[in-house]
């Protein structure tokens, strides 16, 4: 796992912001593959397309931030705050956010297969359509999280809060929810 100094981040940073704001003409695509980030105030910060394949955002401050469309395959998230964070279309395949607050956040198509997102808080979330296959959700807060058209097959749900949750379109084949709450989910 490479360390690098704020100094650095910042840089690396800017000049992403730079190639967003140029359509890509100038400035370079953030690549912070294997990076630890861990345990910094990265709140409301714009990563969109950048390349973060196993970054280590363990228990970072990631409110509002904008990760659309960016690869963070194999990234870790544990006890990280996520709310309202936006992840749409991003790919999240392999990743853990063990224990992370993800309330209010946006997962619409994003690619979550394999991860890891047990004891998490997704209350009010928006997953529709979003790939959780063979995802482990188990003892997370669902409570209030849109579903629709979502690939849940293969997912561990056992103890989930899914109550009030939207699942109409949900493909739930061999998905696991024993002991799930389903109070007032829509199917």
């Amino acid at each position: 796992m490479i360390r690098i100094s704020k100094n650095d981040l910042h840089a690396i940073l800017a000049q992403h912001r730079y190639w967003l704001e140029t359509n890509f003409t100038q400035g370079a695509m953030a690549n912070l593959c294997g990076v630890d980030l861990s345990e910094q105030n990265l709140s409301r910060y714009d990563f969109r397309l950048a390349d973060m394949r196993g970054a280590n955002f363990s228990k970072c401050n990631l409110s509002e931030a904008v990760f659309y469309k960016a690869n963070l395959s194999q990234a870790c998230f544990s006890k990280a705050n996520l709310s309202k964070a936006f992840f749409t279309e991003a790919d999240l395949r392999w990743a853990n956010f063990d224990k992370a607050n993800m309330r209010e956040a946006n997962l619409c198509l994003a690619n979550l297969s394999e991860s890891y997102i047990g004891e998490v808080d997704l209350s009010q979330a928006n997953l529709s359509q979003a790939n959780l296959s063979s995802a482990n959700l188990s003892k997370s807060n669902l409570n209030r999280v849109d579903l629709k058209g979502a690939n849940l097959s293969g997912a561990a749900l056992v103890e989930a809060d899914l109550s009030y949750s939207d699942m109409r379109g949900a493909d739930l084949s061999w998905a696991d929810l024993r002991w799930a709450n389903l109070t007032w989910a829509a199917q």
